[in-house]
């Protein structure tokens, strides 16, 4: 009996040296902190959401929801996976004791970023005129919102750049801040200003206007602190656009087929029922967003951490630090999932009492999230060690089987069908990233 009660005490000091070392981990740490800003962003967010859809016609809160996911895809085309590369080559770059040459990469990358913000822009007056638009989107104002966002596209492509460039000069607390929450002032005192007014729907301008404010504030932050960076003794060559638009591209391409997987179940809803409808969904998404965010925080930190050992060749340390943070990432998952599925009845009517409709679609979104979080930083390890094009692939295929999932679901079952497969495509790029990296790497990747 003795032995038994202290093996049990044992065992309960070696869970807690455990949970002290997980603690203590600086990536763990940096997650924490990031998930700290991210929760006053969340908080931000859905005190501004509270207000707006409380306060206006759904129809509107669609046609926001229709702009902040037109700019999303836009302006990842034009980013064309920089935003993810920077923290690849900020790790390279630290690795090879030429953290300077920074300066240099920002320049370049700004430069290519304006050039495709301006391709897409001719493209997009040149070739479609006001009817295919308004048709292919499913409302009468698509080309008016449409063509203000893509005329004032690169201030947004620039503002979610500087965030990343933050990050990778290990201002994480600015970059979230930026990210996350000044991001919504510019909106907030839109609605502000337009609440009780007849002109609800110029809500839309406020939201992409504010970008020209966050691009130029968010850029002087930058330009100040890579000014700091001490210069280097030795005379290294600098990345080359080449190398560049090589590493980037594929992950362009992997990021603007992430964000098709919640824009074609929007435009295909546009296009059967209503804004309202989006309405209903996009607020489904943004609390589903809450676990995601989870994984996000963790990852932002981590990437730089991946490519640093992994370049390195320090096997052990990568795989300690995996397991620790896939393990973290999904405890806090399952903890904010239960929460959301227990009391979801009381959460949805704060927004109205309409949003009650979309309790089913957001139940589908909360557990499909939990069970994706088992499956920790795929996308993470991918991206970072030097093997952005196989993510792409996996997430190609998955955009294939999501276009064809929502033109046979959400016709027949709406936001529930979009709900099911957003769900499905996400684990299965998921599965096959952590399939993939076992079988290459022998690195448990998910949770173990």
């Amino acid at each position: 009996m003795r032995s038994t009660i202290i093996y049990t005490k044992r065992q309960k000091l070696q869970m807690l040296e455990k949970s002290k070392n997980i603690i203590k981990n600086k990536e763990i740490k940096q997650g924490l902190i990031t998930l700290f800003l991210r929760g006053i962003g969340v908080l931000t967010l859905f005190g501004f959401t509270i207000f707006f859809n409380r306060n206006f016609d759904s129809s509107v809160v669609g046609d926001y929801e229709f702009t902040r996911m037109f700019l999303l895809v836009s302006g990842s085309i034009c980013l064309f996976g920089t935003d993810i590369s920077i923290l690849y080559f900020a790790g390279r770059l630290k690795s090879e004791e030429r953290f300077y040459e920074l300066k240099k990469l920002y320049y370049k990358i700004s430069i290519l970023s304006f050039l495709f913000c301006l391709i897409i822009g001719l493209i997009f007056f040149i070739f479609f005129d006001s009817t295919f638009i308004n048709s292919f989107f499913g409302l009468e104002n698509s080309y008016k919102i449409t063509s203000y966002s893509i005329l004032f596209l690169f201030f947004n492509v620039w503002t979610l750049f500087n965030t990343e460039v933050l990050r990778a000069l290990d201002q994480i607390v600015w970059s979230e801040l930026f990210r996350n929450t000044f991001k919504f002032f510019p909106v907030i005192f839109g609605a502000i200003i337009l609440y009780g007014s007849e002109k609800e729907e110029s809500i839309v301008f406020y939201y992409i206007l504010g970008f020209v404010i966050l691009g130029l504030i968010t850029s002087v932050f930058v330009l100040v602190l890579l000014s700091k960076i001490p210069k280097s003794k030795h005379n290294y060559s600098s990345i080359t656009y080449r190398e560049i638009i090589d590493y980037s591209l594929p992950m362009g391409i992997s990021s603007f087929a992430v964000y098709l997987f919640s824009t074609i179940d929007i435009i295909i809803l546009r296009n059967y029922f209503s804004s309202s409808d989006v309405a209903l969904y996009a607020l489904g998404i943004k609390i589903m967003a809450i676990l995601s965010m989870v994984i996000l925080s963790i990852n932002v930190n981590l990437s730089p951490q991946i490519a640093e050992l992994y370049l390195k060749n320090e096997l052990d340390e990568l795989k300690k630090v995996l397991r620790h943070s896939s393990r973290f990432i999904f405890l806090l998952s399952v903890t904010i999932g239960l929460i959301i599925i227990l009391f979801s009845d009381y959460i949805l009517p704060i927004f109205g009492a309409e949003y009650i409709a979309a309790k089913t679609a957001l139940l589908i979104l909360v557990i499909g999230q939990i069970l994706i979080s088992s499956l920790g930083s795929s996308a993470a390890y991918l991206n970072m060690t030097g093997r952005p094009k196989v993510f792409r692939s996996f997430l190609l295929i998955a955009l294939l089987i999501n276009l064809s999932l929502n033109l046979i679901l959400i016709p027949k079952f709406g936001i529930i069908g979009a709900s099911i497969t957003y769900v499905l495509t996400i684990l299965f790029w998921n599965l096959c990233a952590v399939i993939y990296i076992y079988q290459k790497d022998k690195i448990k990747i998910y949770i173990n």
